[in-house]
């Protein structure tokens, strides 16, 4: 089958790869639509995600939906010609955290298109891809491909939002306007928050918030902007999705004394803490990693129209400009989400 396989960083190169025939509780899908992650252009630019190196070459992608081509014989509920989304991260079930409902936080965790699997298994950058049975989602008639390749996104949004408890009645920040942060704030406002601000050094990103249920958008860099907005009383729920030490800071420094902090970008592991606001703000912090127990949310979210989740792509290219696409999700020229599609 085609794929695009990367070799290194800047090395993505069109191949021929093997393609392999379902296990019993596998579908094959038929890739139609897949997003350009910032893993994935982590991946590109770096070859590594902190501890997640390569170790062969890697096809990327675990935003897709697509067609379902072929079944295994112990498949039920999904058939030939069903159009599906996946969920790509694959949980052991055995483990203590998966036993207990925590599967995004499983010590035996697979994820489809990254170097977090040894061996690597591939992604949708590519003709056709595997997934378990339990791990896709039909699409109903209401939903296009498009649509179906930015639930995965959605997804790592709603997980935050959900970490964080309520957030209707209180004041939300979101530091990070990129996919993550643009996802953050439709799940926000579709759970019943309306007082939300979003934070970001670039123009695009907050006017995009502006026009999609943000109440006020801010850049972060202005001068005495942290102190001031602490000033008029804080946050009382901030989400971190910058992924930049400064966009965490800043998270610190607005959130309203007992406010809550949600982490979802990922930060270097030297960042500096300020621990003493934790102490003398009362702050409670949270983690998100990735999901759990969210799609069947974000699924009827997206179909009930409270989150016009086709809003957020910016650009779609035809798969045989995979280069052209991950340069333009690179640009960040305008862009929210970057998806490639295959006829």
């Amino acid at each position: 089958m085609d794929a695009y396989v990367l070799h290194g960083p800047g090395d993505l190169r069109r191949e021929q790869r093997q393609e392999r025939k379902p296990a019993a509780d596998e579908v094959l899908i038929d890739v139609k639509r897949v997003g350009i992650c910032g893993s994935d252009i982590h991946y590109y630019q770096h070859f590594k995600i902190g501890q997640f190196i390569p170790r062969a070459p890697l096809v990327l992608g675990h935003e897709f939906a697509g067609l379902v081509v072929e079944v295994g014989p112990d498949v039920k509920n999904i058939k030939v010609g069903d159009r599906v989304t996946a969920e790509p991260s694959i949980e052991c079930g055995k483990c203590r955290y998966c036993r207990a409902g925590r599967y995004n936080l499983c010590t035996n965790l697979r994820f489809l298109g990254t170097a977090a699997t040894v061996p690597h298994i591939d992604g949708g950058f590519a003709e056709k891809v595997l997934v378990p049975e339990s791990h896709c989602y039909i699409l109903d008639d209401s939903l296009d491909y498009g649509a179906g390749a930015m639930i995965e996104p959605l997804a790592v949004g709603a997980n935050g939002v959900m970490r964080a408890g309520t957030v209707a009645g209180y004041r939300v920040l979101i530091v990070g306007g990129g996919t993550i942060g643009q996802m953050v704030l439709g799940v926000a406002s579709a759970l019943g928050a309306t007082d939300i601000t979003l934070a970001d050094p670039a123009e695009y990103p907050r006017e995009f918030a502006l026009s999609h249920g943000a109440s006020a958008a801010i850049d972060p860099t202005e001068k005495g902007i942290g102190e001031k907005l602490f000033a008029q009383g804080g946050f009382d729920v901030v989400f971190e999705a910058s992924g930049a030490p400064a966009g965490l800071s800043f998270a610190y420094q607005t959130a309203a004394r007992g406010g809550r902090i949600v982490q979802i970008g990922t930060q270097p592991d030297s960042v500096a803490l300020p621990v003493n606001l934790v102490m003398s703000r009362e702050l409670t912090v949270f983690g998100s990693m990735r999901y759990a127990h969210v799609y069947p949310m974000v699924l009827d979210l997206i179909r009930s129209g409270k989150i016009a989740v086709n809003d957020l792509i910016s650009a779609v290219y035809p798969y045989d400009k995979m280069q052209e696409a991950m340069d333009r999700a690179i640009s960040k020229d305008k862009v929210v989400k970057v998806q490639v599609e295959r006829a």
